[in-house]
């Protein structure tokens, strides 16, 4: 009997001492006295700021009215980050490790730990005194994949049929249809392209049966505006050669340009900048290449282990009673 009020009293012992750990795991998540580990969910009010002190993004409204970087509609909240997931840049992560709640922190991020040095590949120099050709030679067949064809054309076609491009005059007649569909474009000397996704009127100056030529007809004096560009373009002389444009200054800009990728054509960010004499199209990360600097406050932390303890000290005890 004495063995067996032995053996109660050291499984109450257990219950009671696994009562006091859940007891100081929540007090501890009560109290803000927990820390930032892996795994954990934490809301974070934060500035981020370039080393000149410009501020380029942030979670309170008041700093971006005041740097003017504010963007209406835009909810301007915590920032949820889950510790691992790597949701955010790793210097942002790593500097909230070991945080509390309502600490304060300011993180230096070096570009490594940031959005990564700045790749050059990514930069596109085009002066701003550019030439390009008066004339311009395409294939007079193009071969169309036959999914494609059907998508654009329908597929209620046959051989010797003529087909128009979508927002556009040019006309093209079917030759072969298989997998892959040949068309020929309808064009003879003389004849003049306009509208659709030509910039200016072209004419047609040479054809035969591989290729077809045209001429760009522009003026000295004429404003050309480029598909996806921010800027526009005067035209200072036209030879029987050569165009020569002058690509007209505009502040500092973000464009987005269709370029293909892996995945097929995506549009793709690209800040424009004006110098002296070039334009320079830099489709880098705006933010790469740069230290950061950061003023973080921990708002709130979501352990992602509390509820998981608390259940195995449960079944601790379980286990003990039984």
């Amino acid at each position: 009997m004495k063995a067996e009020n032995e053996d109660i009293k050291y499984y109450i012992g257990i219950v009671a001492l696994a009562g006091i750990l859940i007891g100081i795991l929540f007090i501890t998540s009560m109290d803000g006295s927990a820390v930032v580990e892996i795994g954990d969910t934490v809301q974070v009010d934060y500035t981020g700021k370039l080393p000149d002190g410009t501020v380029f993004d942030t979670s309170d409204p008041e700093v971006a009215v005041s740097a003017g970087v504010y963007q209406e509609g835009r909810p301007y909240k915590p920032l949820t980050v889950v510790m691992g997931a790597q949701s955010v840049i790793k210097g942002f992560e790593d500097g909230l490790l070991g945080m509390k709640e309502g600490d304060r922190k300011t993180l230096n991020i070096a570009p490594e730990d940031g959005y990564g040095p700045s790749d050059p590949t990514k930069i596109d120099v085009v002066p701003q005194l550019d030439d390009i050709s008066a004339t311009q030679t395409f294939d007079r067949v193009i071969e169309v994949p036959v999914i494609q064809f059907n998508m654009t054309f329908g597929t209620e076609n046959d051989v010797g049929d003529t087909v128009t491009v979508p927002d556009s005059p040019i006309n093209l007649t079917i030759i072969e249809i298989a997998d892959i569909v040949k068309l020929s474009y309808d064009m003879e000397v003389g004849d003049m392209v306009e509208g659709g996704q030509t910039l200016w009127l072209d004419e047609v100056i040479e054809v035969n049966s591989s290729h077809i030529v045209i001429r760009h007809n522009v003026e000295v004096g004429d404003i050309i505006q480029f598909p996806e560009s921010p800027w526009n373009s005067t035209v200072l002389e036209v030879t029987e050669t050569n165009i020569t444009l002058q690509h007209n200054s505009v502040p500092d800009t973000t464009t987005y340009i269709t370029k293909q990728t892996m995945f097929g054509p995506q549009q793709v960010p690209v800040q424009v900048h004006f110098n002296e004499t070039d334009i320079i199209l830099d489709s880098n990360h705006f933010l790469a290449g740069k230290t950061l600097t950061f003023e973080v406050k921990v708002v709130a932390i979501e352990k992602a282990n509390t509820e998981l303890v608390s259940t195995e000290l449960v079944s601790t005890e379980m286990v003990s009673i039984e």
